[in-house]
């Protein structure tokens, strides 16, 4: 497990970690040449295969994990920058205040 990065949101830190992947990908292409291109460029480490984990934590507490497979990417920006990061971070919010109010009551 690698872990990227951590910010602020909503009063809970979250915390990104891209993990291995270890399903094929299932991609059509359209040439031999681009799928050659493609593997390519992630055995050279151009583009990041990995599971994404966003987790929603309180004082060192992880309340609520998201995951996504198969992710492509050029790096931890690319991915902190598509929709699926900010779904994710919201989804582990969300779980992670559902998770307080089940301990809480």
């Amino acid at each position: 497990m690698t872990y990227q990065n951590s910010q602020e949101k909503d009063g809970f830190e979250i915390r990104l970690y891209f993990l291995e992947e270890y399903q094929p990908i299932d991609w059509d292409f359209e040439t031999e040449e681009q799928e050659k291109e493609f593997y390519d460029k992630i055995e050279r480490g151009e583009y990041l295969y990995f599971c994404a984990k966003v987790t929603a934590c309180k004082n060192g507490i992880e309340l609520h994990s998201e995951y996504l497979g198969g992710c492509v990417y050029e790096g931890e920006t690319d991915f902190m920058a598509c929709g699926y990061y900010e779904d994710m971070t919201n989804e582990a919010i969300e779980g992670a205040k559902k998770a307080i109010k089940e301990l809480t009551t």
